[in-house]
């Protein structure tokens, strides 16, 4: 029934458009023949070429452009907590939640575009009390945004969002500050790193 009703419908439509036009020019008054002939004429002309398209897409509007972009973006998290990370050092999120396009490596904790174009990531990062983790995201290894959580008498969480724009085959991670070990990060969701074609 679904598809007959949609083999239908250029058809219905068509009908629908005409029986339109013609109520709209039946209910037309002629005061000057000649402007509204004009003006019944370019009307006449827009509703052919609407009809046109119409049936040379089927009855459907081709909008495959929009939809077919690749779709990029992933969550991961943490399975362990992490204590006494060295300074600089690579955060590796382990557990994977999403990796549409398979651009995030849960072995290196780097995710490589594979699209230029413009990206947003955000990552949380929750530490004890009285600890400290401090992180930096970084393209290509060169620090764009930090996070400071920690050193305070209760256990603390910092986000941090950043949109950038990247090349194909850059690399974007979340790295452990350059100055300071990375004492405690938890897992169990409370700490994350996503990002995603914009």
């Amino acid at each position: 029934m679904k598809e007959v009703l949609l083999n239908s419908y250029p058809s219905f439509l068509n009908v629908f458009v005409l029986s339109f036009t013609m109520y709209v020019l039946g209910s037309m008054h002629l005061t000057d023949g000649h402007t509204s002939c004009s003006r019944t004429s370019g009307l006449m002309k827009s509703i052919q070429y609407q009809l046109k398209l119409v049936e040379e897409g089927n009855g459907r509007c081709d909008c495959s452009h929009r939809y077919n972009r690749k779709q990029i973006g992933f969550l991961v998290g943490l399975k362990t907590t992490l204590q006494n990370r060295p300074k600089g050092s690579v955060v590796i999120y382990d557990k994977v939640i999403t990796n549409d396009g398979n651009g995030y490596n849960p072995s290196t904790g780097i995710f490589t575009a594979s699209v230029e174009g413009l990206y947003s990531f955000s990552w949380t990062t929750t530490t004890q009390a009285n600890k400290y983790f401090y992180t930096y995201l970084a393209v290509n290894g060169n620090m764009i945004a930090r996070n400071h959580a920690g050193l305070d008498t209760v256990n603390l969480s910092a986000s941090q969002t950043v949109v950038v724009h990247l090349n194909n085959h850059d690399k974007v991670n979340i790295k452990v500050d350059d100055n300071a070990v990375g004492q405690l990060i938890y897992n169990n969701g409370w700490s994350t790193f996503s990002g995603f074609m914009i």
